[in-house]
């Protein structure tokens, strides 16, 4: 192989360079070349042979020196091993007595600490004592929040003992600081005019305001150093909450006011307990709006003091997320809460007072939240009426006035009446009275409870709005039912347009984003209450916060939301469903089948009317020539086309336009394919009967239609072929007749031999026929008694 290979390279190399003769002049220079190569791999190799041993005893060298250190290092490292095990094993008992002597000092020093604790709340408390002796409130207020700062140093201990002697301390000072100040802040209060109401007797002025305000800002103050921590707020047991209706220890978020609010409300919830509680003529549970009316007064009247006197001294002490008018209107809220909670047990009773507290209760939660932008997130009235024992009998009463409202809908004389029937551009809809009246009923509950701030009370009132829906549609049934004997008649007719309004509406209501949220809601009810709401921030955990957000999705019907965002913030939304598809469904079944009915006897009425027209002798009619001068519709065909011009102009009158649109196309439908089965494919034509029936379907039926589009003819292509076939010329039709007999009965090896026929369709094409099929047009020309019988 080696030899065979050098001497393919040696022909090859002497092909390349001495072809010829003349490439002998070469040799001397590819010597002298070759030469020259030889000597510089010589030199290399001679320079390997003299270096290259010399490197490798190096490595060898330091490998063999680099062996010796590790097996040195490796006897250092035993004889160091074996000393250490020597040495402990020498100290392990002193070691064990001095992990017990560790031990008993860890513990002493953990009593000396416990001690130190003790004697450092002892000393406090000294402190606190000595300073209210001499009457140094700030300094007691000091110390107090000394013994505050100490308990939350002291939450991580596992003392229990000392973290409840800690706590009954501050409890107890704290009760005695905050009356002892307390007084003071409300004297001057009291001298400032606080509350403001309204009164007949002239107070006199007062002297010195502004000192009267340093000194009520300097006992603020205080108060917020003596608020308690949270850990000490039991949320049920607090005696701030001392009072509350125990169905509003249900409602969560219910949180005590600051300590200087608190008492700044006392007076004001002194005077709200004696006018609207007990033997009181104000105190009436069918006047809910006296004491709603009131509670707005105060917010109103009281802003401006809290805005200019207290909200800077909630900034200077650093609580400046926390807005005074928001805190005080909150107080306020949770007495009208209170009174609520107090009144429903005997409201419950009574369906015409406890229909007029809800209407109150909506309108007062709505003017707090939007005039006095009382934050959402905060518990309001409507709390109260998300609880279970309201909301049943809440669902019932608006369940009971919601059946009467529809009972007296469909009792009215003029229920079936559309309200706009005299105005033109407002009746294209032709919407009956009771329809649009049932429909505002709906928008009128959902109004209500909109704004309800728990999800599941806003499904269950959803659920009444399905059962509503479903009852008024088993309701229209009844009358359809009852009007079938006259489907084109006008309360048949005013039937339809009610059910494809209430289609319509609910179509555009599932597209709102507040339904959009409550499917959301629906499918995942593993979500909290608040679906669509900004990003919490800091201010959200504050009571009072100045920053107010939404924590449920009452959005307004009428807003313009944006959609694409509002959907991107709810996942798992599956838009394949909407909350209203079930009973829409049934409402959009409804309707197909209504107009299937107006149709069929609209249709039937037609049909009948044209047994004449049917059995007319087109094959006996004059000629074209002699006919032309006589053209006009067939005298069969009056009655026939006169009533459906009836019907058409009825329908107009009774159905929306959408509708009427639907009606007429599927009429249009019906009649064509009627045409082409029962008139025409059951006779059999002479040219004069072919031009008549053309005349009669081109000229007289399809403009029928042309009040109602711009292109009627599309909408009878079989009857207008199939008479465009009948006036074929009868060259044109023979050779047509061929092609199709060609088609269709031929086999393949003889339509090869006719490779000159056009194909099909292009021959149909060409005489304008694009909807019949090849067969019906061969069965139609095989009508005409002018063409031979191939």
């Amino acid at each position: 192989m080696a030899a065979s290979r050098n001497k393919d390279y040696l022909v090859s190399f002497l092909n390349e360079h001495f072809s010829d003769k003349r490439s002998l002049e070469k040799l001397q220079t590819l010597s002298e070349e070759y030469k020259k190569q030889c000597e510089i791999l010589e030199s290399k190799l001679s320079l390997a042979c003299t270096e290259i041993p010399a490197e490798i005893d190096k490595a060898i060298a330091a490998a063999e020196s680099t062996s010796k250190k590790i097996v040195s290092l490796e006897k250092k490292l035993e004889s160091v091993r074996h000393n250490v095990l020597d040495h402990t094993h020498s100290i392990k008992p002193m070691v064990g007595e001095l992990g017990a002597l560790v031990d008993r000092v860890q513990e002493v020093q953990r009593y000396a600490h416990y001690l130190s604790a003790l004697g450092k709340i002892e000393d406090v408390s000294s402190q606190i004592q000595a300073s209210l002796m001499t009457e140094s409130l700030s300094s007691a207020v000091d110390s107090f929040n000394e013994l505050t700062s100490l308990y939350e140093v002291l939450q991580s201990s596992s003392c229990h003992n000392l973290l409840v002697y800690v706590k009954d301390t501050i409890l107890f000072w704290n009760k005695i600081l905050r009356d002892r100040i307390a007084i003071e802040f409300e004297e001057v209060l009291k001298v400032l005019r606080w509350p403001l109401v309204v009164t007949t007797i002239k107070a006199p002025s007062v002297t010195n305001v502004k000192e009267l305000k340093d000194r009520m800002g300097k006992l603020f103050k205080k108060l917020l150093n003596l608020q308690l921590p949270y850990p000490f707020i039991p949320s049920r047991s607090s005696p701030h909450n001392s009072g509350v209706h125990p169905m509003l220890l249900k409602i969560g978020g219910i949180k005590p006011l600051l300590l200087p609010l608190e008492l700044m409300l006392k007076p004001l919830r002194k005077r709200f307990h004696y006018h609207f509680y007990g033997q009181k003529q104000t105190n009436s549970l069918e006047k809910p709006e006296w004491y709603l009316t009131q509670v707005l007064t105060w917010i109103r009247d009281h802003s401006d003091f809290l805005e200019r006197n207290i909200q800077p001294l909630l900034d200077e002490a650093g609580k400046g997320d926390i807005c005074a008018r928001t805190e005080l209107t909150r107080g306020l809220v949770m007495l009208v809460m209170e009174k609520i909670g107090n009144d429903l047990p005997q409201l419950v009773y009574d369906e015409a007072s406890f229909s007029h507290l809800i209407d109150e209760v909506l309108l007062f939660d709505s003017e707090v939240r939007n005039t006095y932008s009382y934050p959402p997130i905060l518990p309001g009235c409507l709390d109260v009426l998300c609880l279970q024992e309201a909301l049943t009998k809440w669902l019932l009463v608006e369940k009971k006035y919601a059946m009467q409202k529809i009972e007296q809908m469909l009792q009215s004389p003029s229920c079936w009446e559309s309200q706009y029937k005299d105005i033109a551009d407002l009746d294209e809809v032709k919407v009956p009275e009771c329809a649009e009246s049932f429909m505002t009923l709906l928008h009128t509950i959902t109004d209500r409870y909109k704004r309800l701030p728990v999800s599941d009370a806003k499904l269950q009132f959803l659920g009444l709005q399905l059962e509503l829906l479903e009852d008024y549609r088993m309701r229209l049934v009844q009358v359809m039912k009852e009007a079938a004997t006259a489907p084109t008649g006008h309360v048949f007719c005013a039937v339809l347009n009610a059910v494809h309004y209430v289609v319509q509406v609910l179509g555009e209501w599932s597209e709102l984003t507040f339904f959009l949220q409550l499917l959301c809601y629906k499918q995942n009810r593993s979500l909290k209450t608040t679906l669509y709401e900004p990003p919490t921030t800091k201010s959200q955990t504050s009571p009072g916060s100045r920053n107010s957000f939404s924590r449920t999705s009452g959005q307004d019907l009428d807003e313009d939301d944006n959609l694409e965002q509002v959907l991107a913030e709810l996942p798992n939304l599956s838009l394949e469903h909407t909350v209203f598809e079930e009973i829409n469904s049934l409402f959009e079944g409804m309707e197909t089948d209504m107009i299937n009915t107006v149709c069929n006897y609209v249709f039937i009425d037609v049909q009948a009317r044209s047994q004449s027209y049917r059995k007319d002798r087109w094959i006996s009619l004059p000629a074209p020539k002699e006919l032309s001068t006589t053209l006009g519709l067939s005298q069969s065909a009056c009655e026939m086309f006169l009533v459906l011009k009836d019907h058409l102009a009825t329908m107009e009158g009774q159905l929306s336009k959408h509708l009427f649109d639907k009606f007429w196309h599927r009429l249009a439908k019906s009649i064509d394919a009627f045409i082409l089965k029962e008139v025409i494919m059951t006779n059999h034509f002479n040219e004069g009967g072919a031009m008549q029936l053309q005349f009669d379907i081109v000229r007289n039926l399809i403009p029928l239609f042309g009040d109602y589009t711009n292109n009627p003819d599309s909408y009878f292509r079989l009857s207008k072929e199939a008479s465009t076939l009948l006036t074929l010329k009868n060259g044109s039709a023979l050779l047509l007749k061929e092609v199709l007999y060609s088609h269709l009965h031929q086999t393949a090896e003889q339509q090869q031999l006719k490779q000159q026929q056009p194909d099909i369709k292009t021959a149909l094409r060409d005489v304008s026929i694009f909807t019949l099929t090849p067969d019906q047009c061969e069965t139609i020309l095989s009508l005409r008694t002018n063409l031979s019988i191939s």
